[in-house]
């Protein structure tokens, strides 16, 4: 708990038959991380890797690229779950495809076989992009029209003749003056214009002799010149053309709902089968992965990697029984000339929390794990920094309900629902304590004395600073504590005493001379003399060891000690936004009867508001306490993640007997 979880060094021998399945079995039990033998350089074992069936991973490539590219297009047209609150916060119990035990040629043919079939539905979407896209030409088509309708000329005008060549197109209004300049420059009488105001444009159209083309072309390039282009074949009035777009639209749009429902019908069939197989062609193609960082002779198999200690006895009954006992097992402890991979060792409900601590670093193999001190001294912090009840059930009510909801399925989010619920009933004891309800919303609109009260911030600030300094003090010395021990464990008794050892003596001779000089208490003389022996001596050691850069040591220590102010400030802070809005809140109410529901709506808002930046706050400077002030005494981190060969089931469960 304290450390990271132990760890042995494993080497496995195998007969070469038993391949196949011990990858599987050890691939479904999860529990050992492959190291690359060919990197691994261990003594007496061959590193060549067994040969790997390549066509079966082209295979497999070649059905995921298939599969991912069915998917992608059908998942658009899958029915679109409910997206209500309820469904949010309860969401329904996910149904799981039982997974393939078949052989790898046989889960190959399948998902040939069923990509076959639904690969039909490319055709359809491929019918529905030619659909959209005749929809676009024909609504463009009906919009030059709808232009073209208030010059009330026949359409086969704009076709290009054996004597004529024509341009139509719209301008808008505000660009009629480039358009009126244009016609200046040009000066050609064989150009017949005419032009009529439709809303917001004006409706041109231009016709003259083949010879005019350029000059009409190039007024089609001009940025506030849009050309109408409609096919040459059209003939007669726009309205009457207008009349067969339209219904010729009808037919596309009809068409485009067939195709609709067509795809849905195949993402309700093949959707969830399709995301199933692709998932385990996923799975057996790292399973043949894998198997590139063994190493292996004529008959035998080697497989090296690292194992919880707890967990190397569940591996040994593994090989025992897939191999009928024809297998070897060499077991060695991690050793301090090992890069050692680092997997968590906490129980289950301090194990959310190694989030917080792998959001810094992740502790080294040999280093202590401070995510169980990291744990209460956060949540101490966060409710005393918030420091209000009424904030805490809505924050711990929250948690609740993204737990039960998307935390069902989701690790990270479960993860963050449990700190986020754990930190709600932290500030509902503290804020209880502080006097903190809303404010102080009980006593002021319900005439209420909040119960349980030992300390409120506004009343009793320079108690609630006595008490961040308390709590700083502790803080910081359980840090030199743990680097202290860390450096006694590692035989580094010089630095554990030059380092840690030596603020257990400036400490309390500071405080002895301290309070001696400002008149608080009296002390002997022995007492006085043996704390100014220890300050001079603690001083001495500190420049010994540092030099000059000695003093920042101490400016920095008293920096460090002062930064726990900020509990109280943060206390304040809340408690004082909190009654001002309150104060707000009456005021408005207090103008008229009818203002009450603005007053109620603007606390409302401003509670949130509040909620919201101080939850925040708290939130950031608790990590800060911990990440600078804490951390910065012992922990270092920088450990390697412990990566263990496991299956990732999103999709499907494997429904077999547990593997030993």
């Amino acid at each position: 708990m304290f450390y990271p979880a132990r760890m042995n060094s494993v080497i496995i021998g195998i007969h070469r038959r038993w391949l196949t399945d011990i990858t599987s079995s050890l691939h479904e039990q999860g529990e050992l991380e492959v190291l690359d033998l060919k990197r691994a350089s261990v003594e007496d074992i061959p590193s060549s890797p067994p040969e790997v069936p390549k066509e079966d991973i082209e295979k497999i490539i070649n059905l995921q690229f298939r599969a991912d590219r069915v998917c992608e297009i059908l998942q658009s047209y899958d029915l679109k779950p409910d997206t209500s609150l309820k469904s949010l916060l309860t969401p329904p119990d996910k149904v799981f495809v039982p997974a393939r035990t078949e052989p790898l040629n046989d889960v190959i043919h399948l998902a040939d076989d069923l990509l076959a079939s639904a690969e039909t539905a490319l055709e359809v979407y491929e019918n529905l992009k030619k659909n959209r896209e005749l929809q676009q030409v024909t609504l463009d088509r009906i919009s030059y029209l709808n232009r073209l309708s208030v010059l009330d000329v026949d359409v086969s005008y704009l076709a290009t003749g054996l004597f004529t060549f024509s341009v139509a197109g719209w301008i808008k209004k505000e660009s009629i003056d480039l358009f009126q300049a244009w016609q200046n420059e040009t000066k050609n009488d064989e150009i017949y214009l005419t032009q009529e105001p439709d809303d917001q444009d004006v409706v041109v159209f231009c016709i003259g002799t083949p010879e005019m083309k350029g000059i009409l072309e190039e007024l089609s390039h001009k940025s506030w010149f849009h050309r109408i282009i409609l096919p040459e074949s059209y003939s007669g009035l726009p309205s009457e053309i207008l009349m067969q777009e339209q219904d010729q639209l009808e037919r596309y749009q009809v068409d485009e709902q067939e195709l609709l429902e067509s795809l849905a019908s195949y993402a309700k069939q093949y959707l969830v089968p399709l995301r199933a197989i692709r998932e385990e062609l996923g799975i057996r193609r790292e399973r043949l992965e894998i198997t590139r960082n063994f190493g292996s002779s004529r008959d035998v198999v080697y497989l090296h990697g690292w194992v919880r200690v707890k967990d190397t006895d569940r591996l040994s009954s593994l090989l025992k029984k897939i191999t009928d006992s024809e297998f070897f097992l060499h077991i060695r402890p991690a050793g301090p000339e090992d890069d050692v991979p680092v997997r968590y060792d906490n129980p289950k409900w301090l194990a959310p929390f190694e989030l917080l601590t792998t959001t810094f670093s992740r502790p080294r193999y040999d280093e202590i794990d401070p995510t169980p001190f990291f744990a209460p001294a956060y949540l101490l912090f966060f409710g005393l920094m918030l420091g209000d009840a009424g904030y805490g059930v809505i924050i711990a009510l929250v948690g609740w309900l993204v737990y039960r909801g998307p935390g069902k399925y989701d690790a990270p989010f479960r993860d963050m629902s449990y700190i986020l619920l754990c930190s709600g009933i932290a500030d509902i004891i503290l804020g209880t304590i502080q006097g903190g309800w809303f404010g102080d919303m009980l006593p002021r609109f319900f005439h209420i004395t909040p119960p349980f009260v030992l300390i409120e911030p506004l009343q009793s600030p320079i108690l609630l600073f006595q008490v961040a300094l308390i709590i700083g003090t502790i803080h910081i010395n359980l840090g030199i504590l743990l680097g202290l021990w860390q450096n006694i464990r590692a035989k580094m008794y010089r630095t554990a005493f030059q380092e840690q050892g030596i603020w257990f003596i400036l400490q309390p001779s500071a405080a002895v001379l301290l309070i001696v000089f400002f008149g608080w208490m009296t002390f002997s003389p022995l007492t006085v003399n043996l704390a100014l022996a220890g300050a001079v001596f603690g001083l001495a050691v500190l420049f010994i060891k540092k030099g000059p850069m000695g003093f920042f040591s101490l400016t920095g220590f008293l920096g460090d000690w002062l930064s726990y102010v900020r509990i109280l400030a943060l206390a304040l802070a809340t408690g004082g936004i909190a009654m001002t809005i309150n104060i707000l809140s009456e005021m408005i109410a207090s103008v008229h009867p009818f203002m009450i529901i603005p007053a109620i709506l603007f606390c409302i808002a401003g509670q949130i508001f509040n909620l919201a930046i101080q939850t925040l706050g708290s939130v950031i400077h608790a990590l800060r306490l911990h990440y600078i002030e804490f951390f910065g005494k012992f922990y270092a981190g920088g450990g390697k993640e412990f990566v263990p060969f496991e299956e990732n089931r999103l999709y499907t469960r494997n429904m077999r007997e547990e593997v030993l």
